[in-house]
């Protein structure tokens, strides 16, 4: 899979242009305590191999075929489209997150997912709040397996971002990618695109606006990819558009209006790990002889180091 040049001249635009070679394979696989800064995206310049980096996730259901894309943003949080896993989300049973980034060392990098939190106000097939926390059972494994930072800039018009996928909106004019393509999309003012959609769709405050490639076979619309400017999230594919008429706008969740929702519910499922977890240890609780200091410094060594490996040294 080659890096389109779309993507190498956005990325040479947003400062983020450097040379590939200067990837990164992590020494272990994600933990459900790893913290978030030491597992971060850096880049296109931090990506080892062919791929775009390894927080691009794409969720599955029972039967292997693709529902949504997603951007992984925790150890076990995904970030997707609510309009595109909500019809899913009454029976998750076999419906799997899988990573897109492989190592040579890697065995698998798919892991099930148990619930998925919606925000309150979300109404299916409405724009507004348009975005979902996928929790998982245990993160995503994989050496290049890493999370993606949440937007901190305004996205305003004409500004530039990167649009990830692998065709399945577009099935009808051609046959889906097996590995994820991108794409560079222009944002458009609100009243440009109210313009465009004219009575057809209901924008909302929390949407973002963007024109399609002119060719057709550049599109991609695939519900809950990720939308990214530089380093960062800023947006999903929302609903309301389609690839087959490239003169209708895209339209994108705004991750930084929606960031709040985000933020409450890794702190909700936080609170959760560490309840579970504090009742665990009760239970099993029992004396144990004092560790020695050597011991006890030890154990205070950090699990993970965002080091340089020989990918090959598994």
């Amino acid at each position: 899979m080659e890096l389109s040049k779309s993507w190498f001249l956005v990325t040479c635009l947003l400062g983020t242009c450097l040379p590939q070679s200067q990837g990164k394979v992590y020494p272990r696989d994600i933990h459900p305590n790893t913290p978030k800064f030491r597992r971060i995206w850096g880049g296109v310049e931090s990506n080892t191999g062919p791929n775009f980096g390894g927080w691009l996730l794409r969720i599955l259901n029972a039967d292997g075929n693709f529902i949504c894309g997603a951007a992984y943003y925790a150890p076990v949080i995904v970030i997707t489209s609510a309009n595109c896993i909500y019809p899913y989300s009454q029976s998750l049973e076999g419906v799997t997150v899988e990573g897109s980034a492989f190592s040579e060392c890697d065995r698998e990098n798919v892991a099930d997912i148990e619930t998925v939190k919606f925000p309150a106000k979300f109404i299916y097939q409405k724009l507004y709040m348009d975005v979902a926390v996928v929790r998982l059972r245990e993160p995503v494994m994989g050496r290049l397996t890493e999370f993606i930072r949440l937007c901190t800039v305004k996205v305003q018009p004409k500004m530039q971002l990167v649009v990830f996928g692998w065709g399945f909106d577009s099935i009808e004019m051609y046959m889906p990618s097996p590995d994820p393509r991108n794409a560079t999309v222009t944002i458009i003012s609100d009243k440009e695109c109210k313009r465009t959609f004219k009575s057809d769709i209901e924008l909302s405050s929390t949407s973002i606006c963007a024109s399609q490639p002119k060719n057709s076979r550049q599109c991609l619309y695939d519900g809950g990819s990720p939308l990214i400017y530089g380093k960062e999230l800023c947006g999903v594919v929302s609903f309301g558009s389609y690839c087959g008429d490239t003169s209708i706008p895209g339209m994108y969740t705004n991750i930084r209006r929606v960031r709040k929702f985000i933020t409450d519910a890794e702190k909700s499922i936080n609170g959760e790990d560490i309840n579970s977890s504090t009742t665990l240890a009760t239970k099993v609780t029992k004396k144990t002889k004092t560790k020695s200091n050597a011991t006890m410094k030890s154990m205070k060594k950090p699990l993970y180091r965002s080091v340089m490996v020989d990918p090959m040294e598994c």
